[in-house]
């Protein structure tokens, strides 16, 4: 039979690696979402973009189209510039996930959808600024290299704001594919879709990879 002090170390290891375990969870959750990485590997035209600036929200994969990479890297340079970082909130999106607190009624055909948009917070002096900082009569008051950073998306001639739209979106930017070339929306939409239902996990191509080096020769 168990002795009361043995009972309260049993107890206690239990109560040690509950906390634990709660601790990885929830770094991983808030931080580190690597069960939801698609190896780019296995893409076709979908690309992860890593730009220096970038920070997906939760730690989010940020995946775009291949032929939008040079916006993004504009868009990182233009953070870069103005020295502040950009959480992705969106990026790629496939058709039917369900969005919640979204700013607008998201678009039937939306640039998201074809990996041309990406919707982001922007972080500087340790604050991260969300929609409700960007619409309307707060921009005025933002610091300057906010300001300065929505400028120069306007300014770019291949790119739009969301806060330029009739019904602003303040945390959107695309380069307008969906309006320019409605057939090349539909070519991207469909093989940014075929990519994302053929992709392999990051964790299971690793798991793999392991086992290769664990048992050489074996087919798996």
């Amino acid at each position: 039979m168990l002795k009361g002090f043995q009972i309260i170390s049993i107890y206690r290891v239990f109560i040690g690696f509950f906390l634990i375990l709660s601790l990885i969870s929830g770094y991983f959750y808030f931080y580190n979402q690597f069960w939801t990485h698609l190896d780019p590997k296995t893409f076709d035209y979908l690309v992860e973009y890593n730009g220096s600036r970038f920070r997906g929200h939760r730690g989010q994969q940020v995946l775009i189209h291949r032929d939008f990479y040079a916006a993004a890297e504009r868009v990182n340079h233009y953070a870069v510039k103005n020295n502040l970082h950009l959480i992705i909130t969106q990026s790629f999106r496939p058709p039917r996930k369900q969005l919640r607190n979204t700013i607008v009624e998201p678009a039937v055909k939306s640039n998201h959808l074809a990996g041309h948009a990406l919707d982001f917070n922007m972080v500087y002096g340790g604050k991260v600024f969300e929609s409700k900082d960007l619409i309307n009569d707060g921009f005025p008051n933002l610091p300057d290299p906010l300001k300065y950073f929505i400028i120069d998306i306007q300014q770019d001639p291949l790119m739009r704001w969301g806060g330029d739209f009739e019904n602003q979106d303040p945390v959107h930017l695309d380069d307008a594919l969906n309006i320019h070339d409605i057939n090349r929306w539909e070519l991207h939409y469909h093989q940014c879709l075929t990519d994302y239902v053929n992709a392999v996990p990051k964790w299971r191509t690793w798991i793999q990879g392991v086992l290769v080096r664990v048992f050489p020769g074996e087919i798996l």
